[in-house]
């Protein structure tokens, strides 16, 4: 696994954090290659009514990966089939259309320990693409704007000036979330920026990090 550090600066915006990104990238970066965009999962009905702007469908999953509580969720399922927003489940998820009713049963949602994830784009401003997928720095502008409470991470990978190895290298940008260890976690307002400094630069990142100038966190474990 690689390392991230966090970038220690304050950045009040979606924007601001994306710009640092970029500016990060300018200064230490050789080359890379194009970003890859996430959303997070919506855990709040802020979330939610905001992500029935761009998005027409989600997938409803238990937080802790077990299977979908077969009690409980009464009304919940009542208002699934009142607004015939079912599209196909298991006994794991069940993707529903993002109706607006949705939202009267949201402390039921929360109680049941569930979030909704969402694909990866389904807005008409972009192309189809697949989990894992990059997009254009364009595309990514839009998503940004766009992002308001959600969660949203990007992933740039390529090699950073004076690091022997380019595996794994880069920069993360976190927006309503943080990095802990291999993934992100969900944080409301918080936006950060890491740096990636790979899997086989050991023995020349501490040297590496202090040449940098920046004010930097902990390592976690990254990429």
């Amino acid at each position: 696994m690689s390392l991230l550090y966090e970038v220690l600066e304050p950045l009040p915006d979606a924007m601001s954090a994306l710009r640092r990104a970029r500016e990060l990238l300018g200064v230490f970066a050789e080359w890379v290659d194009d970003p890859i965009p996430e959303f997070g999962p919506v855990m709040t009905v802020d979330q939610f009514r905001h992500a029935r702007r761009h998005f027409t469908w989600g997938a409803f999953t238990c937080r802790d990966g077990s299977p979908l509580p077969t009690d409980g969720l009464v009304e919940f399922w009542r208002v699934i089939g009142r607004t015939d927003a079912l599209r196909v489940g298991d006994a794991y998820q069940v993707e529903v259309e993002l109706r607006a009713e949705i939202a009267e049963v949201w402390p039921l949602i929360e109680e049941g320990g569930l979030q909704l994830d969402l694909p990866v784009w389904s807005g008409p401003s972009f192309r189809e693409r697949d989990r894992d997928d990059s997009c254009t720095e364009a595309e990514l502008d839009v998503m940004v704007q766009a992002v308001g409470p959600l969660g949203f991470d990007v992933s740039w990978y390529g090699a950073l000036r004076g690091l022997p190895s380019s595996k794994l290298c880069g920069v993360q940008l976190c927006l309503n979330s943080v990095w802990t260890d291999q993934c992100t976690e969900p944080a409301p307002g918080t936006h950060a920026v890491y740096l990636s400094i790979g899997t086989r630069n050991r023995d020349v990142q501490e040297e590496w990090l202090r040449r940098t100038g920046l004010s930097l966190g902990p390592a976690a474990v990254g990429w």
